[in-house]
């Protein structure tokens, strides 16, 4: 792992790995661990590797489809072996990340099955979703509210034409005061 890893290094990162070598004796052979602590320590401190983890246990599925948001946690996992390694950390917090509709679909606790059968039930949500009638949406889509007539209208057809005129302003009838309306 060591030999392949550092052949994908490139530019300052081979030129450290360089240094690195002269820094041991000829016959010192590097281990995968050795070799992750000193390029953690070189290119990836402590406080970016705390930021990813963070990411990792914050991760929501949100607009992202299945697919996508797997590629995310195991890119984001890669910073929480230990929690990932453990058979009964891993599919819990994949399905916990997962939208509400998706996750009460699901009841297994095996990794691969678990991210397959979300996959299943995201298409059929997308299915449901393209041939259900379109639902209109009271809360933002404008309401034909049809415009009041004007009042002379409005008199006009309650009171009969011989009936004396009303007078706009009188006593209330509820408090029997002057100035206020009806």
């Amino acid at each position: 792992m060591v030999a392949l890893g550092t052949y994908l290094l490139d530019g300052e990162a081979e030129n450290w790995w360089q240094s690195m070598q002269r820094g041991v004796p000829p016959m010192y052979a590097w281990t995968w661990a050795g070799f992750r602590v000193k390029f953690f320590k070189k290119y990836f401190p402590r406080s970016c590797r705390n930021e990813k983890i963070a990411q990792f246990l914050k991760l929501e599925q949100g607009n992202m489809i299945v697919a996508k948001y797997e590629a995310r946690f195991d890119e984001l996992s890669w910073f929480v072996p230990k929690a990932v390694e453990d058979k009964e950390y891993k599919p819990p917090k994949f399905k916990e990340g997962l939208r509400p509709g998706i996750q009460l679909r699901l009841c297994t606790w095996d990794f691969t099955e678990l991210v397959d059968k979300a996959m299943r039930v995201e298409k059929d949500f997308e299915h449901t979703m393209r041939t259900r009638p379109p639902v209109r949406d009271t809360l933002t889509s404008p309401k034909q509210v049809p415009l009041a007539p004007p009042v002379s209208e409005r008199r006009a057809r309650f009171i009969p034409a011989s009936a004396p005129p009303m007078p706009l302003k009188r006593n209330c009838d509820y408090y029997h005061k002057a100035g206020h309306f009806v």
